[in-house]
């Protein structure tokens, strides 16, 4: 396809504007298309002057980017895969030589003549941390706080009637006398409440709240209607529960589909009766809103039954978790017949002696129920402080339900060790708080924590409320601080210890820990003081030059003249020897090396292949730029393809790209005279390409050039690393075209990007010579269709009055027909 039509007028709905012919039946929009072809013939001539100019633009934008690119990659020295640095070719590489039993335990980088005359006897210590070690935490029992000698007899526990009932929502047909279920919403126990961000907590329901507590349950309860879009829509309930006075009433949303508005409550639901609706008079039509809303009984009254403890507890279980083993225990059975303290902790004991094994865990009864589990070391005694690491067994108790969990006066989960999600003042008794007299309340510990300080330095934010897995993270996030804290839970003790190694290294805890009148008794050292370690340095003995000798780091890095030597372990902790020592060889990293090369001149090389590309390639003069009109009588495929031919020999006779071209054939004709061995580089695997049409590219032979990188890396590297060697030549070559530094460049960004400029180089997109010349056809193009417009309005004016004319006379001719006639 060498030529396209068009058809389409430039005036576009002109004959929107005055006559257009109706009187004369003159086509006048064709006619004023005629007569403004001139002028819209510029347009359009000056529009595809400037596509062309923009590819032009283009095209020499590819050109210098990939300069650019090799810059950025290959020719700098900040580059990551610098080829100007000698260093990059050199043996550095540093192996490990010896006894594999020690040489595991050895690594080294850096210089590889250093690598040479070093080597390593042994490892007398590694570089320690400070470490702080905190006596062992947490309780040897769990007390029961809601179960009592004095209230076991007379405390009433309060039961839910309605969790785990339904209220079941539908429609009710008078035809066919049936009812339509919908959906059916049971109330329970918990629900996935949404937060920010996407996540979830799930919320544990407490229907026996306190009256002063019931706005909170129907708050809990509207959430759980939310949790599953109930009746509604966009992720919410279409109803709503609604605490008046003492009654609970059913409300509708916003959000309720058009069949939840059609939907009553059946009156089979067994929710009903527990919300205080009594649905004995009621139809089987079903229970509409407003019917349900009418005064009924007290929720309260309705929702919460009491009874005695005693009753309450017969059935009920927990869960017990003693030495690895989790047990149902059931605290009443249904046959038993309890109704004293001693009798129910009796009872307990031999159900938990079965369990666990007599006398793992023991009930205790003086005055309240407490749960004890077994001291290791007081059964065992060849135990000693140093071999019993736990001495405290690990107790849970646990009850599923919130209903069971405040009759008993626990959480869900109640342990004789740490909780570190809970608080430090529902933890103070296991950590140690409660040893000083001034932290008895809250308000107290509160002013404690303002100075809790670790290192010197204040750890901001601590409260009573704060969880002991927050503390630990505020500490760790404290960089003054310098430590990392952490809780060992299988021995029940806090461990911090520095970040930074070597000698010198300490941890203190307080405010003045250096008084020797501290008590200890602050908050940081009642939870973290215990056995402390200072840091100490890492020593190791080497043979260096011959000399034997020993050397300390405060790390396990030992440098020795540019050479790093990293340990990880210690050996031969005795009298070294070198016999028994670790010794070094250095390499190149071929492969590295190699790689980098190979990619580099194949991105040079494309680069050359473009650049001789644009330079000889005659453009078609049958292919102009598409004009808007073109454009519309053909596919996307068409354009594409139209396109790419007319950008071709875009840059052809171009005097920048002509003398790149030549440039780049003269690179190796340039180290020659500048005393580079031709001889020397095909050595190494670097060649001209003996393809006259090639323009310049390099040819690379990788198995020769691996071959001299084993053999002779500092050749190697003088040939590509010289002041006149490949790099440095390629680079000066193509920096007169583009570069990031116009310092290096006289000031200038070079010839191609002088004149289009680079997206690499902002400033550069409006300070280049195309820029400047599209600038103004931009100003031609809007004066001609300024011009263009005043053209068409004038035409068009003479056109309408011409019309108007001719109306005239056809009704004057039609008025004096009329008198004749």
């Amino acid at each position: 396809m060498s030529s396209v039509s068009s058809t389409s007028s430039s005036l576009g709905n002109t004959a929107l504007r005055g006559f257009g012919g109706l009187a004369s039946g003159i086509d006048r929009d064709a006619l004023i298309e005629k007569m403004t072809a001139s002028t819209t013939s510029k347009i359009t001539s000056k529009k595809q002057a400037m596509t062309k100019l923009e590819w032009k633009r283009d095209a020499y934008r590819s050109i210098s980017n990939k300069i650019i690119d090799l810059q950025d990659n290959y020719l700098s020295y900040s580059a990551t895969k610098s080829l100007k640095n000698s260093d990059f070719f050199a043996k550095n590489q540093v192996s490990v030589q010896g006894d594999p039993d020690y040489t595991k335990y050895i690594s080294a980088t850096g210089n590889a003549d250093t690598a040479s005359r070093v080597s390593v006897l042994g490892v007398k210590q590694l570089a320690t941390s400070a470490t702080l070690t905190s006596g062992e935490k947490g309780a040897s029992s769990i007390t029961l706080g809601g179960i009592s000698a004095s209230n076991f007899e007379t405390k009433k526990v309060k039961t839910s009637n309605l969790s785990g009932t339904k209220l079941t929502f539908g429609t009710y047909s008078i035809t066919d006398k049936k009812f339509t279920e919908e959906a059916t919403f049971t109330f329970p126990t918990s629900y996935e409440k949404k937060l920010d961000g996407g996540k979830t907590e799930t919320v544990t329901i407490d229907y026996t709240a306190s009256s002063d507590n019931l706005v909170n349950l129907v708050t809990q309860l509207n959430e759980a209607l939310d949790s599953q879009g109930f009746l509604g829509k966009d992720g919410k309930s279409g109803i709503q529960f609604e605490l008046v006075g003492d009654e609970i009433k059913i409300r509708q949303t916003d959000s309720i589909t058009d069949k939840g508005k059609s939907c009553v409550i059946r009156e089979t639901s067994s929710a009903l009766k527990s919300l205080g609706f009594n649905s004995g008079n009621m139809n089987q039509d079903g229970i509409s809103f407003d019917e349900f809303n009418e005064p009924k009984s007290s929720f309260k009254a309705a929702a919460i039954t009491e009874q005695p403890l005693s009753t309450y507890l017969k059935g009920k279980s927990i869960s017990v978790s003693y030495g690895g083993q989790t047990k149902n225990i059931e605290l009443i059975g249904d046959k038993e017949v309890i109704s004293k303290f001693d009798e129910f902790t009796k009872s307990l004991q031999e159900k938990l002696n079965k369990a666990f094994g007599s006398g793992k865990v023991t009930v205790g009864k003086d005055g309240s129920l407490t749960f004890t589990a077994t001291d290791r070391t007081a059964k065992d005694s060849t135990a000693t402080d140093s071999t019993a690491k736990d001495n405290k067994q690990t107790l849970q108790i646990s009850a599923d339900s919130k209903e069971l969990q405040n009759a008993l006066g626990i959480t869900s989960t109640q342990s004789n060790k740490i909780n570190t999600g809970s608080s430090l003042w529902e933890n103070r008794k296991k950590l140690g708080l409660d040893k000083n007299p001034q932290y008895t309340t809250k308000e107290e510990l509160n002013k404690a924590l303002e100075n809790f300080t670790v290192n010197g330095t204040k750890i901001e934010g601590i409260t009573a409320d704060t969880t002991v897995s927050e503390l630990l993270t505020a500490i760790n996030n404290n960089k003054d601080a310098g430590v990392t804290a952490i809780y060992l839970d299988s021995a029940n003790k806090f461990v911090l210890s520095s970040n930074e190694k070597g000698e010198g290294r300490k941890i203190t805890l307080g405010p003045d820990p250096d008084n020797p009148n501290n008590k200890k008794d602050d908050a940081a050292n009642l939870i973290f003081g215990g056995v402390s370690t200072d840091g100490s340095d890492g020593e190791m003995s080497i043979l260096y030059n011959g000399v034997q000798t020993t050397i300390t780091s405060s790390s396990n890095t030992f440098s020795i003249d540019g050479l790093d030597i990293r340990a990880t372990n210690t050996f031969n902790t005795g009298s070294a020897t070198a016999e028994g020592g670790v010794s070094f060889t250095a390499s190149a990293d071929t492969e590295k090396v190699t790689e980098t090369v190979k990619k580099f001149i194949e991105a040079y090389n494309a680069m050359i292949d473009e650049v001789r590309t644009q330079a000889t390639t005659r453009p078609d003069s049958n292919y102009k730029p598409l004009t808007e009109d073109q454009k519309n009588e053909m596919n996307e495929n068409s354009i594409k393809n139209w396109e790419n031919k007319a950008k071709e020999g875009i840059l052809y006779n171009s005097s920048a790209l002509k003398d790149l071209d030549n440039a780049t054939q003269g690179i190796f004709s340039s180290m020659m005279m500048n005393g580079v061995s031709y001889d020397d580089l095909e050595k190494i695997g670097i060649s001209f390409s003996d393809d006259y049409t090639a323009g310049g590219k390099i040819v690379f032979d990788e198995e020769k050039f691996k071959t001299a990188m084993d053999s002779d890396p500092e050749k190697v590297s003088d040939l590509f690393t010289g002041t006149h060697g490949i790099v440095n030549t390629i680079d000066s070559t193509l920096s007169t075209y583009a570069t990031r530094y116009a310092s290096k460049n006289g000031n200038s960004y070079g010839v191609l990007i002088e004149e289009a400029g680079s997206e690499k180089l902002s400033l550069t997109l409006t300070n280049n010579s195309i820029y400047k010349e599209l600038k103004d056809m931009q100003e031609t193009i809007t004066n001609l269709q300024s011009q263009l417009s005043t053209e068409q309005d004038r035409y068009i004016s003479q056109f309408t009055q011409m019309e108007r004319l001719i109306n005239q006379m056809n009704s004057q001719s039609s008025y004096l027909s009329q008198l004749g006639g």
